[in-house]
Order: C-alpha cells, then sequence, then structure tokens
C-alpha cells in the first residue's frame, strides 16, 4: 500500500514537471485553443443580442453566417463609419421615428438610410439615385419630390423621409413581410415579384440566393447596422461629433431669388452651414417663395430686418439669375473703363448700366459692380492687388476707423466702399484705401 501510494506521488510529480517544460509549440497550440473558444464566445454573444433585438421587433432579425459577416465588417474596415453615424445619428433619428411612426413602419427602418447614403442627404449613386433614401428621378416623381434646375427634393431631408415612409408602406401591402419590402426597395417590386413567381420561393431567405448580389447583401447588412448602432458602446466605438453643430433652426419662406453668398453676407452665416441646412439646393441660388432654413437665433433677426433685407438684396440684384450664368462682383481697378470690363467678361456696356443703375460712365477704384457672366465663357485674369481690409465690430463708426490709419479720411472711405449711408453693421468688411 505504501508502494502504491509513493508511485502515485511520482506520476503526479512528473506529470507537472511536463507540464511546466511544454515545448513553445504546444504554448502555441494553447493559445490558439483560447482564441478559437474566444470566437465561438462572441458568435454566441451576437446571437443572443440579435435574439434580444428581434423580440422587440417586427421586423424578422435573424443571425445567420451572413449578417454575421456584414456585423464583423461594420466593426472591422468600416468601424469609423459606424462613429460618424453616431454623430450624425441626433440630427436625423428624431424626424425619421415620428415619420416611421406616422405611417405605421417599425422604428427599426431608421437605419436603413445609414445602408442607403451613410446619413449624406446629397449622397449620389452611380445609377443617378439621390438623397438620404437614395430615390431615383422617377420614383421620386411619383411621391411628389420635385426636381428642378435649382431644386432637388430628393435631397430634402424631411420630404424624401415623408416619401421614403408612404413607399414602405406601398411594399409593405404588396409583399407583407418586411425584409421583403428591404429587398423590394432595394431591388424594385418588379423585380422582387418576376423572381418570386419564376422560383416559386416566397421567403426573403430561401429565396435570396436567387437574387442579385447586392439585394442578396441589403438585408444582412440592414440586420447588421441594427446590431452595431444598438451595441456599438460595447465595442469601444466612439462617437464622432459632427464638423458643424448648429443647433435649432427655423424656416421662412423668400419673397425674391436670393443668392447663397448675398444672405451670408447679411446674415453673417457661412455659405458652408446655409448649404448643410438647405441640401435640396442645387445651385447656390434660393429661387423665390423657397422655403429656406436657419439657426434659429439668426432667423429672428432675418424677421425682424426682412424688408430692409429685400431692399439691399434689390440695390445688388437686379435679376434673376439664368440656369447658364453666374453673378460675380466686379470691383473696379485702376486704369478700368466700362468697355474694358464689359470686353473681359463677354457683356454690353449698356447691360452693365442697366445691372449697376449706373448714371455715369465715371467709375471710382473700389467701386463694386454686379456682372453676369456666361458660364461658358473665359474672363480675362486680372492682376491680383491686396486692398487691406478692416471688420466693423460693434460700435464702430466711419470717423472711428479713418482715425485708426494715418492718412485715411471718412470721405475716402465712403468713396472706396461705394457707402450710401454711414451706418454700419458688425462683421460688414471695410475696404481701405491704398496710397
Amino acid at each position: 500500500m505504501k508502494k502504491r501510494i509513493i508511485s502515485i506521488a511520482a506520476f503526479l510529480f512528473f506529470q507537472y514537471a511536463f507540464a511546466i517544460n511544454l515545448p513553445k509549440d504546444s504554448t502555441k497550440l494553447k493559445q490558439n485553443n483560447i482564441e478559437i473558444n474566444n470566437e465561438k464566445t462572441e458568435k454566441e454573444i451576437i446571437k443572443e443580442r440579435l435574439k434580444l433585438l428581434n423580440e422587440k421587433s417586427p421586423i424578422d432579425l435573424v443571425c445567420n453566417t451572413a449578417v454575421e459577416n456584414s456585423i464583423n465588417s461594420y466593426l472591422g474596415r468600416n468601424k469609423k463609419l459606424v462613429s460618424r453615424m453616431l454623430g450624425l445619428s441626433p440630427k436625423y433619428f428624431p424626424m425619421f421615428e415620428a415619420c416611421l411612426d406616422k405611417y405605421d413602419i417599425p422604428l427599426e427602418f431608421k437605419y436603413l438610410a445609414i445602408v442607403e447614403s451613410a446619413l449624406n442627404p446629397r449622397a449620389r449613386s452611380r445609377s443617378g439615385a439621390k438623397g438620404l433614401w437614395q430615390f431615383m428621378y422617377t420614383t421620386g416623381k411619383q411621391y411628389n419630390l420635385n426636381v428642378t434646375s435649382y431644386l432637388d427634393e430628393r435631397q430634402d431631408p424631411l420630404k424624401s423621409t415623408q416619401a421614403a415612409c408612404q413607399y414602405f408602406a406601398k411594399l409593405y401591402e404588396m409583399f407583407g413581410d418586411w425584409n421583403l419590402v428591404l429587398a423590394a426597395y432595394n431591388g424594385g417590386p418588379g423585380y422582387l415579384k418576376r423572381t418570386m413567381a419564376k422560383t416559386g420561393i416566397y421567403d426573403y431567405w430561401e429565396l435570396r440566393p436567387y437574387l442579385r448580389r447586392e439585394t442578396r447583401g441589403y438585408v444582412p447588412a440592414f440586420i447588421a447596422v441594427n446590431y452595431v448602432m444598438n451595441y456599438c458602446h460595447e465595442y469601444g466605438i466612439e462617437i464622432q461629433q459632427p464638423k458643424n453643430t448648429i443647433g435649432k433652426t427655423d424656416t421662412i419662406t423668400l419673397n425674391m431669388q436670393i443668392e447663397f453668398s448675398i444672405l451670408s453676407e447679411l446674415t453673417c452665416v457661412d455659405k458652408e452651414i446655409i448649404s448643410e441646412l438647405n441640401p435640396s439646393i442645387t445651385k447656390e441660388v434660393f429661387p423665390k417663395n423657397t422655403i429656406i432654413t436657419l439657426p434659429k437665433d439668426i432667423m429672428m433677426d432675418f424677421v425682424i430686418n426682412e424688408q430692409s433685407y429685400y431692399s439691399y438684396i434689390q440695390s445688388v440684384n437686379q435679376k434673376e439669375i439664368l440656369i447658364d450664368e453666374s453673378r460675380l462682383i466686379y470691383v473696379v481697378m485702376q486704369g478700368d473703363y466700362l468697355g474694358k470690363i464689359a470686353k473681359e467678361n463677354g457683356v454690353a456696356i449698356h447691360e452693365i448700366r442697366k445691372w449697376n443703375k449706373l448714371k455715369t460712365d465715371k467709375l471710382k477704384i473700389g467701386k463694386k459692380l454686379v456682372l453676369f457672366i456666361k458660364k461658358d465663357f473665359k474672363t480675362v485674369e486680372r492682376k491680383k492687388i491686396d486692398h487691406p481690409i478692416y471688420i466693423v465690430k460693434q460700435g464702430d463708426t466711419l470717423w472711428d476707423i479713418a482715425n485708426r490709419y494715418d492718412g485715411i479720411s471718412v470721405k475716402e472711405l465712403i468713396e472706396h466702399n461705394n457707402l450710401n449711408s454711414n451706418h454700419l453693421k458688425p462683421g460688414e468688411k471695410i475696404f481701405l484705401p491704398t496710397s
């Protein structure tokens, strides 16, 4: 008995000694085994999380290899995209959810705009689809999205979302299954009906192998985006805040045509922000009777000064800009005269007089002229002359500015900037006369 106990002790000792002296290759094998186990655990976690999402949704959010591959793509090479979407979602999702709820569409459809456009209202596909929901021209027309030379309502976030919800509701009436609605939205209802009739299959996942490659990947991508947007923090994905944080906005209907540049000058709002807030405008010109969006605090100022703004616009803009031309502000330089300016810009002298209400052909250096140049006309390159500029501050007067610089008088400031009054606005640019 004693001998047997010693033998067992010896066996255990040699087992321990063998274990701590394992060769490096064997250790590597152990590590690989752990990695394999971790991979299986991750799949189980994804499956459990999707099950939880599925229980709360009328959409069949299944977990299969295609969905797992799409999830891994968003958590891998598309991780930065998810980070940007987290930053943009507060801007669009509340509006999406309100529209989806109105038309009794599952709220999870808000994630479809990420698949379609990455939340870019100016997104354009190779086939010509545009906007957050990527409407083709003909489909957009069916849902009252207006497209003109200056305007494309497929790029209007609210109007295109309303149209998309109407389209989703119509597709659900046709197919009665949300996964088939998604497939029809991507491939077209006609194409999906033909494929179903040809195969005799009416379940999306059974039908999937017979669909085009893009439509095969569409529903898995939608489910994957649902997953990563709900569980992004579990993967350490940080929110990338958008470049411009605008806050609350308001709208107003314009009584006349206004260019982005003039509106920017009047409101002190950057053209980039005006463009971002009004993505449906395509030519940097607001047509007459257009509803425009501006920051709420700026809009209050616009309403208060609306009539004076329109008076100013009329003074600088005597005609509507045609689609084949652009408006140019020409600053008169030393040696300029009407004939020279007209020739260099491909316009007639009488047009310059008419556009600028000139009573005389005599021009002062620094005077600003409005010209309407044909887009295909190459203007003569002008030698650049730097004019010192002063930005008006609150409470500034012309007398204050003149006294800041030696040899400049109030009269020179008025003439050099073609001013009609001594009233100055904060942010206004005053060109200083050069010797």
